[in-house]
């Protein structure tokens, strides 16, 4: 896969409801990075990960990515076709871009193998855990070898102890170079600091970064970095960042 940069310069967003959703950003991601974007809600993250995905077009502002680049998605939900069998579904992104039913038929096999759903691959959706559904999501978006892999909140829906594992999976899959470059949005703090190097935090809205912090137990594996001395401070910091946000949200709808 390709070495793959994302260079947003002075990005906007206007809705013609009359929203600003994102205002003067600037953001610029080195290949083989793995970024966190976290802020309150509807600060713009989604917006600004779906423009890197070519979802939406900016209002003012410009965006570089390196020219043929393969971006993959991961969404809140697995977003699965329930007619078709976990091989089906992960075969599906090279099926879209026109790769030969043998090969789409051996990578899907190798991401069975790789993510530990042997038998499951013959299984349809329903009758998957929520877990299982994102694990499939996962090899879907990870099959097609992405330089740019886009997560929004992929694992906000799991139950505690499967988010853990999965975001330990995530990491143990960068570290393989399953993928190249990732931006993860993210509203939970501690899972920001586990999965990325480096983590963005935005304002309300208008969306703008106000902190780009990149932790020094960041290259550690997910279990030592919640164990790190420093994890806590960290997370306190970008706490307060956001809570200041937050509060003077809820202060000016009271005016």
């Amino acid at each position: 896969m390709a070495a793959a940069t994302v260079t947003l310069h002075e990005i906007s967003k206007h809705y013609a409801t009359g929203v600003v959703a994102l205002a003067h950003v600037s953001l610029h991601i080195a290949a083989q990075q793995r970024v966190a974007l976290v802020g309150p809600s509807g600060c713009g993250k989604t917006t600004l990960l779906r423009m890197v995905a070519g979802l939406e077009q900016p209002s003012g502002g410009t965006m570089q990515l390196a020219p043929h680049t393969r971006i993959a998605m991961v969404f809140q939900q697995g977003l699965l076709f329930p007619w078709m069998s976990v091989s089906e579904n992960i075969g599906y992104g090279l099926m879209a871009q026109g790769a030969d039913p043998a090969r789409c038929q051996r990578k899907a096999h190798e991401w069975v193998q790789r993510l530990g759903l042997q038998r499951f691959a013959d299984a349809y959706p329903h009758q998957l855990s929520g877990g299982m559904q994102q694990r499939v999501g996962l090899a879907r978006a990870l099959v097609v070898e992405p330089d740019i892999l886009l997560l929004d909140e992929p694992f906000a829906a799991l139950d505690a102890q499967t988010r853990l594992l999965m975001q330990e999976l995530l990491v143990e899959l960068a570290h393989q170079k399953a993928f190249g470059t990732m931006l993860f949005v993210t509203h939970a703090i501690d899972e920001a600091l586990v999965v990325a190097e480096r983590v963005v935090v935005m304002s309300a809205r208008p969306g703008r970064i106000v902190a780009d912090v990149m932790p020094d137990f960041a290259l550690s594996a997910p279990q030592q970095r919640r164990a790190h001395p420093l994890f806590q401070s960290t997370f306190d910091r970008i706490w307060q960042l956001i809570r200041a946000e937050v509060a003077a949200q809820l202060y000016e709808g009271v005016q």
